[in-house]
């Protein structure tokens, strides 16, 4: 759309936002961008400023738990997962240990057959064995690969990545796939996606609320907390003396994603959702880190002043 009709769209977004809720048939994509916070005319610029900037799509979702401000951005488009799946594998894992199904300090060996792209834990240890434990924390510290496919062989397959979702809130969420297949993110092919709003929905659960017992959610948010992988993506975008409890995801089509809870310093939380996909339609396509750290800015700063 040229910039005219950009910025005219916003106009209209924000004055029907004053005039009611945005709405949308089922299953069908919104006409404009929803964007729900107390005067959001500067954030919606902001936004579609990054967007062509960076020639990515956003889908955003962010509300503060009490409900006092949320931001939403084609947050009921699909978007393709990539790595942001393994926190519901993971919680998966952690509600057999907690139904004593499993045991955390069983021993997996590491075969070289397992092994795929982007393991940098397990790749170190073949012909050894890794815990369930310290396999959950590869695949969310780390963003281990392998770590992930032999949780998803444990816990039952994708389909129990769905199972779990739904029993979060999470109506929208849908693996199908194992790694690294997942990550192809194919325009338009529903298979391995989620929407903003509802990994939103499934993540507070998990990290805020009472998707899994306290040992266990204390357990997932601490890994969470240590990811090396977002530096460079929403933890980048934090305002000063913030942290962030988050599981990043990238694939073709330049997706690049950052998930989770942030606490500013006065232990205030917000649960954030950054989804994006390039808009030039090449499958290799660069990922822009910069565009999730500055929606991540543009954001947290809306829903803070």
């Amino acid at each position: 759309m040229p910039a005219g009709g950009r910025t005219l769209a916003a106009a209209l977004a924000v004055v029907a936002l004053a005039g009611g809720a945005c709405s949308a048939d089922k299953g069908e994509p919104p006409a404009l961008p929803t964007l729900n916070v107390p005067g959001n005319s500067a954030l919606a610029t902001t936004l579609m400023e990054l967007e062509e900037r960076h020639n990515v799509m956003y889908g955003i979702a962010a509300y503060s738990p009490t409900g006092a401000r949320t931001v939403e951005w084609n947050a009921d488009d699909r978007f393709a997962m990539c790595s942001t799946f393994k926190v519901y594998a993971v919680a998966a894992l952690l509600r057999l240990a907690e139904r004593e199904e499993l045991k955390l300090d069983e021993r997996v060996p590491i075969s070289e057959a397992e092994i795929v792209p982007n393991s940098p834990v397990t790749s170190y240890r073949v012909g050894e064995t890794l815990t369930w434990y310290s396999l959950a924390q590869a695949a969310i510290v780390r963003s281990d690969n392998t770590a992930a496919n032999l949780i998803l062989d444990r816990i039952g397959g994708p389909q129990t990545v769905t199972d779990l979702a739904r029993t979060v809130g999470d109506t929208e969420t849908r693996l199908d796939r194992w790694e690294p297949a997942l990550n192809e993110a194919l325009p338009g092919d529903n298979r391995d996606t989620s929407t903003a709003t509802a990994l939103a929905t499934g993540y507070h659960r998990l990290i805020l609320g009472n998707g899994l017992a306290p040992e266990y959610r204390r357990m997932l948010t601490g890994w969470m907390r240590g990811s090396v992988t977002s530096g460079e993506r929403m933890r980048k975008g934090l305002p000063v003396g913030w942290v962030a409890a988050d599981k990043t995801g990238a694939g073709g089509f330049g997706t690049v994603n950052d998930a989770g809870v942030v606490w500013s310093p006065t232990g205030t939380s917000v649960v954030l959702v950054i989804f994006s996909r390039s808009t030039t339609g090449y499958p290799i396509a660069a990922p822009s880190n910069t565009a999730v750290a500055e929606a991540t800015t543009a954001v947290l700063d809306a829903m803070t002043t």
